[in-house]
């Protein structure tokens, strides 16, 4: 098991899963002076397959293993309990309006950068698998979320249609999701999607 120190490194790389910081950076960003600790943190996490080392002059360049099981579920742990602890308006009504075969559920726009106004809407990320069901919850999310303060602003994709964005080399929405947002539900699907996607050429 990892300590709070330790995955206060590797939410680092959830905030950015293309961050390439050195062991002393590492240091200056979590806020501890001890360059010793960090690095034995850091060389315990490459020990686990989180972090990938590489030198570099003289120093070593820390980057996240999305390959690893493990990496996964700790970034997901960290995504869920981020997502927990802001305060999302409708948190149990949007899970309510879920369907059964729903993968992802994210907020993104100001709720996710926590620049909203009163006058903010709430907007909303579906991930399906099932295209058939695409037309009905976007549907149905935008009826009921027309009722509800802040009003929701619903934006549902397939699987392959996020994929497809992420490696897409033109700027786009998709792209935009992962610089920003909040995962209510399927951390770990979301973040397999970003490997397979990086896999496929999706860069930063």
């Amino acid at each position: 098991m990892l300590t709070t120190k330790e995955l206060n490194i590797v939410n680092l790389f959830r905030k950015n899963l293309f961050l390439d910081p050195t062991i002393r950076e590492i240091m200056k960003q979590i806020g501890t002076k001890s360059y010793n600790w960090t690095y034995n943190a850091v060389l315990k996490l490459a020990q686990e397959n989180i972090l990938t080392l590489t030198k570099k002059g003289n120093s070593q360049i820390c980057t996240i293993n999305l390959k690893d099981q493990k990496t996964i579920s700790y970034l997901s742990l960290l995504e869920e309990y981020n997502a927990l602890n802001t305060k999302i308006p409708h948190f149990e009504t949007l899970l309510g309006l879920m369907p059964e075969a729903f993968n992802i559920l994210l907020i993104t726009g100001s709720y996710a950068a926590k620049t909203f106004t009163k006058n903010s809407d709430l907007d909303v990320v579906v991930i399906i698998e099932q295209k058939e069901e695409k037309k009905w919850l976007q549907n149905t999310l935008s009826n009921k979320g027309e009722l509800l303060t802040p009003t929701l602003h619903p934006y549902v994709f397939t699987r392959e249609e996020f994929f497809e964005m992420l490696t897409n080399k033109e700027l786009n929405y998709g792209k935009e999701i992962v610089k920003k947002h909040l995962i209510i539900a399927g951390a770990e699907l979301y973040f397999k999607i970003i490997r397979d996607a990086i896999d496929h050429g999706y860069k930063d």
